[in-house]
């Protein structure tokens, strides 16, 4: 394990950027973090910083892997590169998907009609890993019509709300959730926009538990 002194967020937007997380990740983990938007400025300045960054963390975006950008291939080998060299790695949503499909997963929309899920989702552990135990159970912010439907043969499924909720290497420190754990109150109000205060209350406090417990798993 390696101490963790600088985070890339990588922000996958298409439409708006998601710096409210940065900041919120930033106040949380209070560590130096790095922003980068492969969508606008392709994967050159991860490529030319790498040495320099400890850990990952891939957020949403409004694409979809089974309709792939000229930078979702490109992203998805550097990732899998910098996992292999050890580096932790934690995804969201598309970052999830993005790295799931990458180790051979199947990624398809969860209903035919392609209807949206959003809300607050309960999920539970179903394995020990990391500091993580069988039976936590963690309530998070979820805005997605795709889902991990079939996993590639080197990962494990660790958390179901969803079949694969929430996903693990079965070698590499990588974990990766459909949910939002980094979402923030602006996110809860206009990317989910059907939680009450109490629900997002819940779901920011279980988010930020669940980041915060991956990067202490690695003497953060």
């Amino acid at each position: 394990m390696r101490k963790i002194q600088r985070i890339a967020f990588i922000d996958p937007f298409l439409v708006s950027p998601a710096i409210h997380c940065f900041n919120g990740l930033v106040d949380l983990l209070k560590v130096p973090l790095v922003y980068y938007m492969p969508d606008k400025l392709g994967i050159k300045a991860l490529l030319s910083d790498a040495s320099n960054i400890d850990a990952y963390f891939i957020g949403g975006s409004a694409s979809n892997v089974t309709e792939p950008l000229s930078w979702h291939a490109p992203l998805a080998e550097f990732l899998v590169k910098e996992l292999k060299e050890g580096k932790p790695m934690l995804g969201a949503c598309f970052g999830h998907q993005l790295l799931c499909h990458a180790f051979g997963s199947v990624v398809e929309d969860y209903y035919e009609s392609g209807e949206k899920i959003k809300g607050l989702r309960q999920i539970t552990l179903t394995e020990d890993f990391g500091n993580f135990r069988k039976g936590d159970i963690y309530s998070l912010p979820v805005t997605h019509k795709q889902t991990v439907k079939k996993l590639g043969s080197e990962l494990i499924s660790v958390g179901t709300g969803l079949p694969n909720d929430m996903v693990i290497h079965k070698t590499y420190p990588m974990l990766t959730t459909q949910a939002h754990p980094e979402a923030s109150l602006y996110f809860c109000d206009n990317d989910i926009g059907i939680l009450n205060q109490d629900e997002i209350h819940v779901g920011r406090n279980d988010g930020q538990r669940l980041l915060k417990k991956f990067y202490e798993s690695f003497l953060l």
